[in-house]
């Protein structure tokens, strides 16, 4: 073991070590004359304000002097020159008191009345003249003449004016639906009469009944 290294450490260390103690016991010592100093608190002088002067009025504002008319002046045309002169009145001639006023006939009160008074006419119309026989005659169906159908289809036609069907519909059906659909499309290609008023044409609904038969 060396010995003589150890030996020249230790007072070093020593030394350390004292400064250390001497240095804890100076900021002990120093950290106890350490006083806290309170400052009073400061002390608020309230000054007064003098109030100031309310503001002056605004000044008035000046009123427009008034707009001065001119002074209208109201023309009269002249009158023309060429005014007709008013009429003169016409002296209605009187007959005497003791003169008789002539009676009025009654055959010409009667004819006055009458010329008056329109007499009243029923205008004439005509019904729609419809054929079936004077049209193209409808196909009969396969199935139904197959089946063996047969009825009587009544149908309503709106003939119009140039004698053409415009609308038509089944009234009355003839117990079957193929008849009715054929009889309805076959019948409103057809041409009729149209009805009249006092001879003009006018639209008109009408009836029309078709019989569908295998014997013909």
């Amino acid at each position: 073991m060396n010995f003589a290294g150890n030996s020249q450490r230790n007072p070093a260390g020593i030394a350390v070590v004292v400064l250390l103690h001497v240095l804890v016991a100076f900021v002990a010592v120093q950290g106890s004359k350490v006083l806290i100093h309170r400052a009073p608190p400061g002390v608020i002088d309230l000054v007064p304000v003098a109030e100031l002067p309310p503001p002056p009025p605004p000044p008035p504002v000046p009123m427009p002097d008034p707009v001065k008319l001119p002074p209208t002046t109201i023309v009269v045309p002249d009158l023309p020159q060429d005014v007709p002169p008013p009429a003169v009145p016409v002296q209605m001639a009187t007959r005497p008191a003791s003169e008789p006023v002539p009676p009025a006939t009654s055959t010409g009160a009667t004819a006055t009345a009458q010329h008056i008074e329109p007499a009243g006419r029923t205008p004439v119309r005509v019904a729609p003249v419809v054929d079936a026989g004077a049209c193209t005659r409808p196909e009969y169906p396969r199935n139904a003449q197959r089946n063996g159908e047969t009825g009587t289809v009544t149908l309503a036609l709106l003939v119009g004016t140039d004698g053409r069907v415009a609308e038509s519909k089944v009234e009355k059906s003839s117990g079957s639906r193929e008849l009715d659909r054929a009889a309805l499309a076959g019948l409103s290609l057809c041409r009729f009469q149209p009805g009249t008023v006092d001879g003009v044409p006018y639209q008109s609904w009408t009836r029309l009944q078709y019989q569908w038969s295998l014997d013909d």
